[in-house]
């Protein structure tokens, strides 16, 4: 007498979904038109139409930047 055992297995697909991850970057704001991501600041200046877009790594030259371009 042999006796055998069975499993039911469910017969679920398992599908493979990947999904992308991206990091969002959390921009804090520092002062008119300069925001800080936690590693580096960015100017954002709108001056007669054309946006200006620039990362520094110190407030200071990230101020000059943007007095100079609002002068």
């Amino acid at each position: 007498m042999s006796t055998k055992k069975t499993s039911a297995k469910s017969s679920k697909k398992v599908t493979a979904k990947k999904t992308r991850r991206t990091a969002v970057t959390t921009y804090v704001a520092v002062s008119n038109n300069i925001y800080f991501d936690g590693t580096s600041y960015r100017v954002r200046v709108i001056n007669q139409g054309v946006r200006t877009s620039k990362n520094f790594s110190s407030k200071k030259a990230a101020v000059l930047f943007r007095n100079k371009l609002m002068a």
